[in-house]
């Protein structure tokens, strides 16, 4: 009698399984069935701030809710309610990246926000802004918020009228400089501006010293940072860094650096400093 139980309990433990299984989806089916039938109370919204991004309050949000006709359906019947089609709606704002609604058992609706992160800001020749988010989606100037990012400016026709930049190898490529920018927390502390000279060679001006630092196309970004770093820290660090107004770091493995007090139609290159040289600057 003993062995035949033994025998038996693999079967009885796979219904009980299965009971509990079916016991939970019964459970579900009805607390989803409820759910349905809740009637709409409140929407409560949710704005993502943490990189202090402010494109978006919850009055935007709300306002958005009011002219799509979903402010006026409280009261009716959660299951009635395409909240599908309201996160797509709050997609579409150009500020919007991401939303996601969330039913509570009580009724009340919450709207959860993720807004854009713009990385780079660019105002073209004719004097037209907007911004470039971490995905490479164009954004319009906000008249509420300003983010504080890098600025492109000189040499750019872009309007900013398509969403992507597809039509711009130009505006790719500050795209690619500015996401390198973004992740390097070396360039990022240190960049204010990204500007393109009449030759479309990429400059950046720094927040800190006068002066400005050549980097030619975007390619070998990785190495041209590397010798920007070692310029300052084996460079600047011991000679001041107002001693020189142009850094150049075009040329493999070399930094070009031009003396604030030589004064001359083209930039005279007094200093080369190899990428590893830990020497003083003369």
């Amino acid at each position: 009698m003993k062995k035949k139980f033994q025998k038996l309990k693999p079967a009885l433990r796979i219904a009980g399984f299965c009971s509990i299984g079916v016991a939970f989806l019964i459970i579900s089916i009805a607390a989803i069935n409820h759910q349905q039938n809740v009637p709409c109370s409140e929407y409560r919204i949710h704005i993502n701030t943490e990189n202090g991004i402010y494109f978006l309050d919850e009055n935007d949000v709300k306002q958005i809710i009011m002219d799509n006709n979903y402010a006026s359906r409280k009261g009716t019947a959660s299951g009635e309610i395409d909240y599908n089609r309201l996160e797509q709606i709050i997609e579409n704002n150009p500020f919007t990246e991401k939303s996601e609604i969330v039913l509570s058992p009580t009724g009340d609706v919450d709207v959860y926000v993720q807004p854009r992160l713009p990385i780079l800001r660019i105002i073209n020749k004719n004097g037209v802004g907007f911004y470039i988010d971490k995905q490479g989606k164009k954004l319009p100037l906000s008249d509420k918020f300003t983010a504080r990012i890098p600025v492109a400016t000189g040499n750019i026709f872009d309007s900013g009228m398509n969403e992507d930049f597809s039509d711009s190898a130009l505006t790719k490529k500050l795209y690619q400089l500015a996401s390198f920018i973004n992740l390097d927390s070396f360039l990022n502390a240190l960049t204010e501006q990204i500007f393109i000279t009449d030759e479309n060679e990429f400059e950046l001006v720094p927040k800190i010293g006068n002066h400005i630092i050549l980097l030619g196309d975007v390619n070998d970004l990785q190495e041209k940072t590397e010798k920007l770093h070692s310029f300052y820290r084996n460079g600047l660090n011991h000679v001041g860094w107002q001693q020189y107004s142009f850094v150049n770091l075009k040329f493999k493995n070399q930094v070009y650096a031009t003396r604030r007090d030589v004064a001359a139609p083209q930039p005279k290159i007094l200093t080369q400093v190899a990428v590893t040289d830990s020497s003083k600057l003369n």
